[in-house]
């Protein structure tokens, strides 16, 4: 009798694992970072390195530059523990175009606890070439003003299994003058 109930059982767990329409999604269960900034909008003031005759606005070629330090809070979101390797900044003019992209390596890691955030200072560096970018796509060339956006996105692992961090990102509102 205990026979036939076990090939009974057997088949029957055979007939509910048969319905099953399509595979079964395996999730994973890594950590998810958010940048934050504090920043509504940033100005860039970038000088314009060649203002000779027959040679308006910023150039891609040109030296000028200018800087903000801007304050990045990562906020570790899946309550696991992780390391950052890299933080990327792109930066977007006002139609969406990408312009540029920058980047931060940081050897060793930045360790994040689970549910924890770290806060440091990241320096922004807008040169010629991306403001004459930004001036450019907003429609009036080479009257040194422009707006865009940075994004930020960070890039690192689990500390416990090594799989590589969800990103939620940041954006950020620039605009450049002279």
């Amino acid at each position: 009798m205990k026979k036939y109930f076990g090939f009974a059982l057997l088949g029957l767990l055979f007939v509910l694992l048969n319905c099953v329409k399509e595979p079964l999604a395996w999730y994973e269960d890594v950590g998810v970072v958010e940048v934050v900034t504090d920043t509504l909008l940033v100005t860039f003031h970038v000088p314009d390195s060649d203002t000779g005759p027959g040679n308006p606005g910023w150039n891609p070629w040109g030296s000028g530059s200018a800087s903000q330090d801007l304050s990045i809070t990562l906020k570790e979101k899946a309550k696991k523990d992780v390391a950052i390797t890299t933080l990327r900044w792109q930066f977007f003019d006002i139609n969406g175009n990408q312009v540029a992209s920058r980047s931060e390596n940081y050897v060793p890691p930045i360790d994040i606890d689970g549910g924890k955030e770290h806060s440091y200072t990241v320096s922004i560096i807008v040169d010629e070439g991306i403001a004459d970018d930004l001036d450019d796509a907003d429609g009036a060339n080479n009257d040194y003003y422009g707006r865009g956006t940075i994004k930020f996105i960070v890039e690192g692992y689990d500390l416990i299994r090594g799989e590589n961090i969800n990103c939620i990102y940041s954006y950020t509102p620039i605009e450049v003058r002279k």
